[in-house]
């Protein structure tokens, strides 16, 4: 299993260690293939929310974004590509804040949560986000 971390903002020191640990924990949980290939990229609120408009439609700065391979899209890509994650830095420290946690488990949990997102769990409906929230915190839990 491969992580591959960008961090492309440089307002926020990220301990890229902990989002790889987070990614594999969730992969191996979930019983993943070990060729899996997961790709993150840490950006600032500006570039989240310019990804968020462009591919989401939505005009505001989020948390998290994940891209999941699809396999009728690019069928010439190794199937073991799952897909990137794109985590504001700048959302997931105001967030910790708020919350009262630290900076890296929120890293953490948004980590997982992205994986999850790639895994196929989703969070439109109240069920799927119910399901979803709650393997999403025993990782967590699991991790911290």
């Amino acid at each position: 299993m491969e992580v591959e971390i960008n961090n492309l903002q440089k307002k926020i020191k990220i301990n890229n260690s902990l989002i790889r640990k987070a990614i594999l924990h969730t992969l191996k949980s979930e019983r993943c293939p070990q060729d899996t290939h997961v790709s993150v990229a840490i950006v600032a609120d500006s570039k989240i929310k310019q990804l968020n408009t462009t591919y989401r439609k939505k005009c505001s700065v989020t948390d998290i974004l994940a891209f999941p391979m699809e396999d009728d899209e690019f069928p010439q890509v190794c199937k073991s590509i799952l897909g990137e994650i794109v985590i504001s830095a700048e959302s997931a420290k105001i967030q910790a804040k708020n919350i009262n946690i630290l900076f890296d488990e929120e890293m953490i949990r948004l980590s997982v949560h992205g994986t999850l997102h790639l895994l196929s769990y989703t969070d439109t409906s109240t069920r799927d986000a119910r399901k979803m929230t709650t393997r999403q915190e025993q990782l967590v839990r699991e991790l911290v």
